[in-house]
């Protein structure tokens, strides 16, 4: 483990942006007491392995892997066998967003299940992050923070009814190798995701090629819809159709076409839809200033927010906000 944590030593200054070392991608594995360290070692692993494969010699990396492990409050963490590692708080202003997050799984995850406090940051980052996936039995986690399997942004829908189940069974070892040969798959290609699974799974396994060739591939129709949640998801943030594409792995001006028509808008009209459907929700269930609304909202400024909010729905957000809130209390009175 101490050999994989390595990789998480990355600066992160570089997120969502290019650099002279590529992009630098935040990767998070969320622990707890009496987690599985074989799943979340076993991905810290492959991420580590790709980071080294990609040696300045061969040239410039194209992606760096840059893993946290984090918790709900941060410090040593004890693992189902007793070893402690160091892992770093969940949410704050370092952690708002991963590009991928995975829950280790592990015995003491029904404990981990109950504590409300790590629920609603597991909720906020899930929100936030590009890529949600569990390691084993981290699904738990999952259903009790409210995330349902139809929102996990993609890791890989049914590998197990393949042929590509005779390759590693469904544990947290299993999962975590999944995850981490198809991300590395989708960002590098398959050359070095075979390298990467080379390296950690047996080198006469048969069903290597299968389970390379079937994993991360995805209908068009299925990358128009992992984009369209990737653009919910990030609503809040300052993102690009740009950023979209890469998710997908397409040219922007081919993802252009695809996400228009199977989602009968343009990424940039779809992109303005979840932010003011978020503000909305802010309006509604909060007494955050406008201005705090439209930061949180990717609406840059209070002025462009409500020029924006005006257009859309013939009011202001001052008065929408009012007659929400009214509406509340009179339903409330009437009950």
């Amino acid at each position: 483990m101490s050999e994989a944590t390595a990789c998480a030593d990355a600066d992160i200054s570089g997120l969502y942006h290019s650099s002279e070392e590529g992009v630098i991608k935040l990767i998070g594995i969320l622990l707890y007491d009496g987690f599985s360290l074989l799943g979340a070692g076993t991905l810290a692993e492959a991420l580590y392995i790709a980071n080294e494969i990609q040696s300045p010699g061969i040239g410039k990396k194209a992606v760096t892997y840059s893993v946290r492990l984090v918790s709900a409050r941060g410090g040593a963490i004890a693992c189902s066998s007793s070893v402690c590692v160091w892992t770093e708080r969940l949410g704050g202003q370092r952690f708002q967003g991963f590009d991928a997050l995975y829950i280790a799984g592990g015995v003491g995850v029904t404990r981990a299940a109950a504590d409300e406090g790590l629920m609603e940051l597991l909720r906020i980052a899930c929100s936030q992050s590009a890529v949600v996936s569990a390691l084993g039995s981290g699904d738990v986690l999952l259903a009790a923070a409210g995330v349902s399997r139809r929102d996990w942004a993609s890791v890989e829908r049914g590998v197990w009814s393949t042929d590509t189940s005779k390759v590693v069974q469904s544990s947290e070892r299993g999962d975590a190798l999944i995850n981490s040969v198809t991300l590395v798959k989708r960002d590098l290609g398959y050359d070095v995701a075979t390298a990467v699974a080379d390296r950690l799974t047996s080198s006469n396994d048969q069903h290597l090629p299968i389970m390379l060739s079937t994993i991360g591939t995805s209908t068009l129709a299925e990358k128009a819809q992992e984009s369209a949640r990737w653009l919910e998801r990030n609503c809040g943030r300052p993102i690009s159709v740009g950023d979209a594409a890469r998710t997908v792995a397409m040219s922007e001006r081919n993802f252009l076409r695809l996400f228009k028509r199977e989602m009968g808008l343009t990424p940039s009209q779809y992109l303005l839809q979840a932010r003011l459907n978020l503000s909305c929700e802010l309006l509604a269930k909060s007494d955050l200033p406008i201005d705090k609304i439209a930061r949180r909202t990717g609406l840059t400024n209070g002025e462009r927010f409500s020029k924006v909010f005006r257009k859309q729905f013939a009011m202001s957000p001052t008065e929408y906000r009012y007659q929400t809130k009214v509406g509340t209390k009179t339903q409330a009175t009437t009950g």
